[in-house]
């Protein structure tokens, strides 16, 4: 997390809230800022980015570098327009991929339209924000996305005493563009349209108070930030602010009047709320207004009103939920890492023989000769084949390790006459996808009269030992796309009850037959209790971004040694991707979506460095 803050700023609330939920999660967090009084248990490393000098700013590029190779950092995440211009700079030369968080409205100039250095994807913390940066700044709309502050709602629960004598807080800095802000409300209650005497006026903000808030110091209550931001907004009746300030005032249920740095909202309500989001609060507006005329009116309307709606607290409350941001930039970090790196390798195979007579009419085999050669080529470059079940214990993204996972569809005899051997040999694992309900291949016959045996339930619990996982394949290998929801749920849920009373334990992926997947089929999977589900040749390039259609490549028979080695290095689908793209004259932002899906326990285990 890359910050350069002097003051404590929504920014800095915001990065630490965000580490400290991702090392719940396994992470490994570095800060580096020029300052940090938000308490988080990320390591954190000064460094003065405001500092703006050429020649210190090459000093701080250099600094950083070191700081990403001495913390094995993975994912870089900048918090601010100076800050990300050198955190930038500094994941080119290191080769680490940077996610970048826009907090606010950015200064136009030509340096940053030829110099872009907003990394690999850009999050906007509200539609103004976003709007603004691909309007005037022209980046690629399809590498930014709206992401709302984080909040911890459970640390500001709902206050419902009220102050014994009605309050009005002005809370936020009063340096700056805020500092101008809340020297605009006071002139307005105190002077040019002073409210009832008998409200009481609370300003609450900065470490210094400048001089010119002196002039209202016998009507206004002045203090720096004194003890925690939720005491002070626990004994309001009603709060002035923008950005983080309104979000935590309005989950603490006080009625909140929006006035940022960009505009004034007026009081928070269910009707204006999606125009006040817009706006982040009225911190961030093209064509904002500071016409403070509504200011009185609003204060008495807040006072009157008590407590918030709860449509209102709802509203707030899902838009700023924590743990959904959170989800949401772990998701970005896998997705970007993985384009950029590395993403495991799920290779599918079928039959393996030993006689070209045996090949079958779909093709779909290996001769032992050519499968041992893959399984060689495995153990010589320190390949460590593992399963669906190891998902959860490995950090899939480990720099020190190479994993791949072997899997075969349909369960064929032959898997345990010749694959299994090859296995024992090099002590590699895999994954059998098994069709439980018939003794013999019908749907890749030599002939009408010849069909392919597969594994009896002997050979199955003797595999299982041994540490091959089997998954599930329906019983009777139909496109569960082409029947009706009641043979496809009966399909998938007999394969797992038949193949868990041989092996005593929860099958945990199952694969489609055919490779045939639609939303309905994956839903009926995930109720099913399955954690995976295994496709084919589609799904996303990268695994995590969607659990339930994990795509494989697949192992052909003219798979030779030089394919086999492009198709397990670890970029394979991104370098095909971009290729097609390529070839098809389209942008490579079609393969850097990241759309939203259920990520569940695809994040693995192991230390993750952001």
């Amino acid at each position: 997390m890359v910050l350069s803050q002097v003051e404590v700023t929504g920014a800095e609330v915001y990065a630490a809230s965000i580490s400290d939920k991702l090392m719940d999660r396994g992470h490994n967090v570095v800060v580096v800022s020029d300052t940090l009084r938000v308490p988080t248990r990320a390591k954190y490393i000064p460094l003065p980015l405001n500092k703006r000098r050429l020649y210190l700013q090459i000093k701080h590029i250099f600094r950083l570098i070191q700081i990403i190779r001495e913390n094995n950092i993975m994912v870089i995440h900048s918090h601010s327009r100076v800050s990300c211009k050198l955190s930038y700079i500094a994941s080119r030369l290191c080769g680490v991929p940077m996610v970048y968080t826009a907090h606010g409205h950015h200064h136009v100039h030509l340096s940053k339209k030829l110099f872009p250095a907003y990394g690999e994807y850009t999050v906007a913390i509200c539609e103004n924000v976003r709007d603004q940066i691909i309007r005037e700044l022209h980046w690629d709309k399809n590498k930014i996305e709206i992401l709302r502050n984080g909040v911890d709602g459970s640390r500001y629960n709902p206050v419902h005493v009220q102050p014994a004598v009605p309050t009005v807080s002005i809370i936020g800095r009063l340096s700056g563009p805020k500092g101008d802000v809340a020297y605009k409300i006071l002139e307005e209650i105190c002077i040019t349209n002073p409210i009832n005497s008998a409200i009481k006026i609370n300003v609450v903000g900065g470490m210094v108070i400048p001089e010119r808030f002196q002039k209202f110091k016998d009507r206004v209550s002045l203090s720096g930030f004194v003890g925690k931001v939720s005491d002070q907004i626990a004994n309001s009746s009603v709060v002035i602010g923008s950005g983080r300030v309104a979000i935590e005032s309005l989950m603490m249920g006080k009625p909140t009047i929006a006035f940022g740095e960009a505009t004034y909202e007026g009081l928070v309500t269910p009707e204006n709320c999606e125009t006040v989001l817009r706006s982040n609060f009225g911190d961030i507006a093209e064509l904002g207004s500071w016409d403070t005329s509504r200011l009185g009116h609003d204060i008495e309307a807040g006072l009157q009103m008590g407590k918030i709606p709860e449509q209102l607290y709802t509203t707030i409350c899902n838009s700023f939920n924590l743990d959904k941001v959170t989800d949401r930039l772990e998701y970005i970090y896998q997705s970007i890492y993985s384009r950029e790196k590395y993403e495991i390798p799920v290779l599918l195979y079928h039959r393996v023989i030993n006689d070209p007579s045996l090949a079958g009419k779909h093709g779909t085999y290996v001769t032992t000769r050519q499968l041992e050669t893959h399984l060689e080529y495995l153990h010589k470059n320190n390949y460590t084949p593992i399963s669906f079940e190891d998902l959860s214990l490995i950090d899939r993204f480990d720099k020190n390790k190479k994993y791949v996972i072997l899997t075969f569809d349909d369960g064929y005899e032959d898997n345990y006459t010749l694959l299994f051997p090859m296995l024992k040999k090099f002590s590699f694992k895999a994954v059998i996808f098994m069709v439980t309900g018939k003794k013999e291949n019908t749907w890749d016959y030599l002939d009408e009269g010849r069909t392919f045996p597969l594994l009896e339930r002997t050979q199955i619990l003797e595999m299982s030992k041994y540490g091959i996982e089997f998954g599930a394949h329906t019983m009777n290998h139909v496109d569960l796309t082409k029947v009706d929801i009641a043979e496809a749920k009966q399909e998938i849920e007999g394969s797992r009850q038949a193949l868990e009373s041989i092996i005593g334990k929860k099958v945990n992926a199952f694969a489609y037959p055919y490779g045939s997947v639609n939303e309905t089929v994956k839903e009926l999977v995930k109720k099913a209790g399955f954690k995976y589900g295994i496709a084919t040749v589609v799904g996303p390039l990268a695994m995590h971004e969607d659990i339930f259609n994990i795509r494989r490549i697949v192992a052909h028979p003219d798979t030779n040694l030089s394919r086999f080695a492009r198709k397990v290095k670890g970029d394979y689908l991104y370098r095909k991707a971009r290729k097609r793209d390529r070839d098809a004259g389209s942008v490579a932002a079609k393969d850097v979506s990241l759309t939203p899906v259920e990520m569940n326990s695809s994040r693995g285990g192991g230390k993750r460095r952001a």
